[in-house]
C-alpha cells in the first residue's frame, strides 16, 4: 500500500500514456465508431472484472449516472475520431473542467471564481479557433461530437462527487453498457469482412489501453488529489496526435494546432492554480 502512495502520480501517467493510444488505434481499424466502442468496452469490462475479482457492482443514482456519462463519452470519442482528426477529438474531449464548472454552478449552486470565469474564456477562444478551421470540411459535426464527449467527460466527473458515488464500480458498469451496443457490430459488415489485423488492434485497445488504462488511474487517484490527477492526465491529449502523425502521418492544420495549445495551456493553469490553492486551504 506504501508503494503505491508513494506511486500514486506514476500510476496515474501510465494509465494517461495508455489512454493516449485510443486515437491511432480508432484510425487503424476500419469499423464505426459504435462498432469500436461496443468491442473495446466489452472487453475492458472483462479485464477490469478480473482485477477487481468480481462482476458485482453496487447500483445507486449516482453510479448510473456517472456509468451512463462514461459509456457516452467512449461512444462519442469513438465517433469524433472517424469524423476529424485525432488531436481535435481528444483536444475537444478535454474541455472537460469547462463543464463541470457550468454543471457545479447550474446544480450545485457553486458560484463560479474570476479564476473559474477566465478558464471558460479562454477554453472557449482556442475551441473557436478549431471551428474557424473547419468551417468549409466535413469536420464541423465531428468537432461537435468532440465536444459533447468533453460535456459527457465532464458528467463522469461530476456524478462522481454526488453522494452515493462508487468510481470504481461506475467504470466497470459503463464498459458492460457496451454490451447494448452489439447490434451496431452486427450491422457494420467491415467487423467480419477485414481480418484479422483489427481483431488484434481491438484486442488491445480493450485490454490495453482502456482497461489497463482505467485500472492504472484508479489506482493512482486514490493516492493523488483530483486536481493533480487532471494535471497529469494531460499527458494523454498531447500524446494521443503524437501517436497518430508517426504512424499515419495525420496533421492538424496550424490554426488547429494554435487552438489546442491555448486549451490545454488553459486547462493545465487552471488545475494548477486549484492544487496550489487546495495546497494552501489544507489544514496544517
Amino acid at each position: 500500500m506504501k508503494k503505491n502512495e508513494n506511486n500514486g502520480p506514476l500510476w496515474i501517467v501510465i494509465g494517461a500514456v495508455f489512454w493516449s493510444f485510443g486515437g491511432v488505434c480508432a484510425k487503424l481499424i476500419p469499423w464505426s465508431g459504435l462498432a469500436i466502442a461496443s468491442i473495446r468496452g466489452i472487453i475492458a469490462a472483462v479485464v477490469i472484472a478480473l482485477y477487481r475479482r468480481s462482476f458485482r457492482f453496487r447500483l445507486t443514482k449516482s453510479t448510473l449516472f456517472a456509468a451512463i456519462s462514461l459509456n457516452l463519452t467512449t461512444i462519442l470519442f469513438m465517433m469524433a475520431n472517424k469524423m476529424t482528426t485525432a488531436a481535435n477529438a481528444i483536444v475537444l474531449q478535454y474541455t472537460s473542467p469547462v463543464f463541470i464548472i457550468i454543471l457545479s454552478a447550474i446544480f450545485l449552486r457553486e458560484r463560479p471564481k474570476k479564476r473559474d470565469l477566465l478558464a471558460v474564456v479562454g477554453t472557449l477562444f482556442g475551441v473557436s479557433l478549431f471551428f474557424l478551421d473547419q468551417m468549409k470540411s466535413g469536420n464541423m459535426l465531428g468537432n461537435l461530437i468532440a465536444i459533447l464527449s468533453g460535456l459527457a467527460f465532464a458528467c463522469v466527473f461530476f456524478a462522481n462527487k454526488l453522494p452515493g458515488a462508487h468510481p470504481m464500480d461506475a467504470t466497470f458498469l459503463g464498459s458492460v453498457l457496451s454490451f447494448f451496443l452489439l447490434p451496431f457490430v452486427l450491422a457494420d459488415k467491415q467487423v467480419f469482412s477485414t481480418g484479422w489485423t483489427p481483431w488484434v488492434v481491438i484486442l488491445f485497445m480493450g485490454v490495453v489501453q482502456l482497461g489497463l488504462g482505467y485500472i492504472f488511474f484508479s489506482i493512482g487517484i486514490q493516492h493523488t488529489s483530483a486536481t493533480t490527477g487532471n494535471i497529469l492526465a494531460t499527458v494523454e491529449p498531447i500524446l494521443n496526435p503524437i501517436w497518430v502523425f508517426l504512424v499515419i502521418g495525420e496533421r492538424p492544420k496550424f490554426i488547429s494546432l494554435i487552438g489546442a495549445a491555448i486549451v490545454l495551456t488553459t486547462i493545465f493553469i487552471y488545475n494548477i492554480i486549484l492544487t496550489r490553492q487546495n495546497y494552501q486551504n489544507k489544514p496544517t
